[in-house]
């Protein structure tokens, strides 16, 4: 499980001076082009699924999945050996050492078989700090300029690119719970230099996971009932128990789109639209002891936590 796409770039440098344009494109099944710009001579290929884009300088393959290469299909993830062994064939195939190309993009992944349709999970999962939130037909997004969470439906996607539905999956709620890195993968993880042998290394593979699971518990979760509402002769408890309502009723992300509209409209200054999203914020917040929970989110909750520990 775990790893998905991956991008890996490779240099002359880091391959021992080899041709690359003389030896590359003859390992490839098919040449989708080639050409020449002002940065010299160039061709683009595949390598089975890979895509490859062979320079004189450097050889990458990106916008590629390595389980779909290495499985067969993208419903699969690799994990920490597959990996290993997919990066090691990649080397065989183009004779270079691909085990020392830089990797400037890991996308994480797992599926999930639930209870319920995979939509019904997404209006629970709120907020997540330095993210921004983005409900479409089939997932749920954060995104900033560096990372992205992502939420879908996996049978939903096969069915939509007419790709086969393996059989453990048909007929079953499959959500993809998917962390992709997308830009300074060095800073990110602190390291000078991120070559795919990491990929495969124990220490940073289980950082790596762990990062998956803590981005997901990271996200607010929103509570689906007031069980926990008990009687109470406090008139400040009793309105945020019936603001509660009103933000589950109508969806956290709803609420907050008004409160942005009003302070880009003027109606409200930029302070006041930071407290308004506090507040909302800690309405929902579900304190991480609380009895009675949203069932929902401790299904999916629960599976994170066994997949990141298995």
């Amino acid at each position: 499980m775990m790893l998905d796409n991956i991008d890996l770039k490779l240099s002359k440098e880091q391959s021992g001076g080899a041709d690359f344009l003389q030896s590359v494109p003859n390992c490839l099944t098919s040449i989708k082009s080639r050409g020449v710009t002002e940065y010299g001579e160039y061709v683009t290929g595949y390598l089975g699924k890979l895509k490859v884009s062979v320079t004189e300088n450097r050889v990458k393959i990106f916008d590629s999945s390595l389980c779909k290469d290495y499985l067969g299909d993208n419903f699969k993830t690799l994990s920490k050996s597959d990996g290993r062994r997919e990066i090691e064939k990649i080397s065989d195939l183009l004779h270079l050492p691909f085990q020392n190309a830089d990797v400037s993009r890991i996308d994480l992944a797992q599926n999930f078989i639930m209870q319920y349709p995979e939509k019904v999970y997404y209006s629970y999962l709120g907020e997540a700090k330095y993210y921004s939130r983005l409900e479409q037909n089939n997932g749920l997004y954060y995104q900033n300029n560096k990372r992205t969470l992502l939420f879908y439906g996996k049978v939903h996607e096969q069915k939509i690119k007419q790709q086969p539905i393996p059989e453990l999956y048909q007929n079953k709620h499959v959500l993809r719970y998917e962390l992709r890195f997308l830009k300074g993968l060095c800073k990110e993880f602190n390291l000078s230099e991120l070559k795919a042998y990491l990929l495969y290394d124990e220490v940073f593979y289980n950082n790596l996971v762990k990062r998956w699971r803590d981005e997901y518990l990271w996200i607010q979760k929103i509570s689906t009932k007031l069980n926990t509402m008990k009687a109470t002769g406090s008139k400040k408890q009793f309105i945020e128990n019936l603001a509660l309502f009103t933000i589950l009723e109508l969806g956290q992300p709803s609420i907050l789109g008004k409160v942005k509209e009003w302070q880009a409209t003027g109606e409200i200054s930029k302070k006041q639209a930071f407290e308004l999203r506090q507040s909302v914020k800690e309405i929902c917040t579900i304190p991480e002891n609380n009895e009675v929970q949203n069932d929902l989110i401790n299904e999916l909750t629960r599976k994170v936590k066994e997949a990141a520990r298995y």
